[in-house]
């Protein structure tokens, strides 16, 4: 699992060579007494027991391409842009554009900074799913990569945006895949409930250079908006960082100061995350806040 605050782009899951046995609950079950027992999170064990067969993946995908989830999953465990963009392709056709999966693709393809395959999509999912905010940040962090300024971009109205970035949907995606795979249950579970990083990543990273003031009030919307019930405790912590950088560049105390008076809270729960002591997931594989649910907080488990 992603286990570092700084660590955003990283995923615990790698290639594994083909013929090789899946994984067990008692594997996971070892792994997570070992870890307790010596403190060290990421051992070879560990990392053995996390990694995917790629073979295998493709394989079912290739053989579900009437059921886009199966795919969609594939597309979201898999390595490689080309790899992606073939699997996100043959997703979102058999889907009939399920904006879901369209902004997934989009977050993928603005991380390569393919401009070409982000964009477009972007402005579908702007018009489809009115009122997230998860575009319009992908599209103002691709516009900060060119060095352009934002003015031109018309945002949604402050205090109107929610964030959704289909993290929920994504993980039942996954899982799916790896069910399908023929992946027990728990360690489908284990494996396909990651923490999402791309559109949370790019938000700290839109704060990491000077913020235009016309896009500071949406920001600082969208700040607080990832900070109500979300999936992962990552989100909520990023979404304080992004809320200080506004507050600190307005200078007014952003209309009431809740970060500054959330901050010790968080400071704590920031440090412990850091270190490992809080990665989403439990040594059941089961979230920290509210199971596997699709983020607004219903605690669905898959």
């Amino acid at each position: 699992m992603v286990i570092g605050v700084l660590g955003l782009g990283f995923s615990a899951l790698t290639a594994k060579s083909s013929g090789q046995g899946l994984p067990t609950y008692e594997d996971f079950r070892r792994v997570d007494w070992a870890r307790r027992a010596t403190g060290q999170l990421q051992t070879a064990e560990l990392m053995k027991v996390t990694q995917i067969d790629r073979g295998l993946i493709q394989r079912t995908a290739l053989q579900a391409t009437n059921d886009f989830q199966v795919v969609w999953g594939a597309a979201e465990l898999m390595g490689g842009w080309t790899v992606k963009r073939t699997l996100f392709e043959s997703a979102l056709a058999a889907s009939g554009s399920n904006v879901a999966v369209a902004l997934r693709y989009a977050c993928v393809a603005a991380q390569q900074r393919d401009e070409d395959v982000a964009l477009p999509l972007l402005h579908f999912v702007e018009k489809k799913d009115e009122g997230n905010a998860v575009p319009w940040l992908v599209e103002l962090r691709l516009l900060q990569w060119e060095s352009k300024g934002f003015a031109e971009l018309k945002l949604p109205a402050p205090g109107t945006a929610h964030y959704r970035d289909y993290a929920g949907e994504a993980a039942r995606a996954r899982i799916r895949l790896l069910e399908a795979a023929g992946y027990s249950p728990y360690a489908a579970r284990r494996l396909g409930f990651a923490p999402d990083t791309i559109a949370v990543g790019m938000a700290r990273e839109l704060t990491e250079q000077p913020i235009e003031k016309a896009a500071a009030p949406f920001l600082l919307g969208v700040a607080r908006a990832m900070q109500e019930r979300p999936m992962y405790l990552l989100t909520e912590l990023v979404g304080e960082t992004v809320e200080r950088a506004v507050v600190d560049l307005r200078g007014d105390g952003g209309g009431g100061g809740r970060a500054d008076g959330r901050g010790g809270f968080h400071a704590e729960r920031r440090t412990g995350f850091a270190a490992g002591g809080d990665q989403g997931v439990d040594d059941g594989g089961r979230a920290r806040r509210g199971g596997c649910g699709d983020g607004d907080g219903d605690g669905a488990v898959f």
